[in-house]
């Protein structure tokens, strides 16, 4: 293990340890020596591991008492998503309801933001209706070049918002897009799925319909509920075979 990636692969170790329940909620993590002993590294790299857990909320350290393990579903923050999801690989009834519950959230965020900053995200319409031929031109390139694209239409529709904390959100589900293949599968199966809501989210703000919200909501949450789908069945297929 290089000093380069020991603390990234540390932390994410005991980020899956924390999050399975491995060590109780208000106990102690073993001390800094222990770790690094654990470990094979020395006392400043699990430091380092340590303070990336204090930011997560995954831990506390509490003087002369050692490292106090918090509850990750309340203290957590989003950059845990990608951790959940994955520790949850396993159990697809579970995996798919945490997918389900983030997509949720990102919709529902969208949609509102959608509807207040319509004339701002209008004014950028030809360049996302580029963006949607984009994505159908990378059907050839790969379920990379197609994420990359899907996430280009998504970011520049926030951006039009200038809603910072929308980004983070935003930035959050791009990175479990990129980090578990087996939702960029259920995600992109159907790149022209995923164009066809574009267009009627571009269409549905064009019109300016009194229920846009509504409309907006349908457009979106249809592709969710595949996706969701489509995820649950690959993970039960997997887990059938293995």
């Amino acid at each position: 293990m290089s000093a380069a990636t020991a603390p990234t692969l540390i932390e994410h170790a005991l980020t899956r340890d924390l999050l399975r329940g491995r060590y109780a909620v208000n106990s102690r993590l073993p001390t800094i020596r222990e770790l690094a002993e654990l470990h094979g590294v020395n006392a400043a790299t699990i430091q380092r591991v340590v303070a990336r857990l204090e930011t997560r909320g995954l831990i506390t350290a509490v003087q002369g008492s050692g490292l106090r393990v918090n509850d990750p579903a309340t203290c957590g923050d989003l950059s845990l998503l990608p951790y959940w999801l994955e520790i949850t690989l396993a159990d697809p009834p579970r995996a798919a309801t945490v997918l389900a519950d983030l997509l949720e959230v990102r919709r529902l965020l969208a949609v509102r933001l959608m509807t207040r900053h319509r004339t701002a995200i209008l004014g950028r319409a030809p360049a996302l209706k580029e963006r949607v031929r984009q994505l159908l031109a990378a059907q050839s390139g790969g379920l990379e070049a197609i994420r990359d694209a899907d996430l280009a239409f998504a970011r520049d529709v926030i951006l039009a918002t200038g809603n910072l904390v929308a980004l983070s959100i935003f930035n959050t589900t791009a990175r479990v897009v990129a980090t578990i293949p087996d939702v960029a599968v259920a995600m992109y199966a159907d790149p022209a799925e995923n164009a066809a809501s574009m267009f009627a989210v571009i269409a549905a703000l064009a019109s300016d319909q009194p229920d846009l919200g509504d409309v907006l909501d349908r457009a979106l949450s249809e592709v969710d509920r595949r996706t969701v789908a489509r995820f649950e069945a690959r993970l039960t297929a997997r887990k059938a075979v293995s």
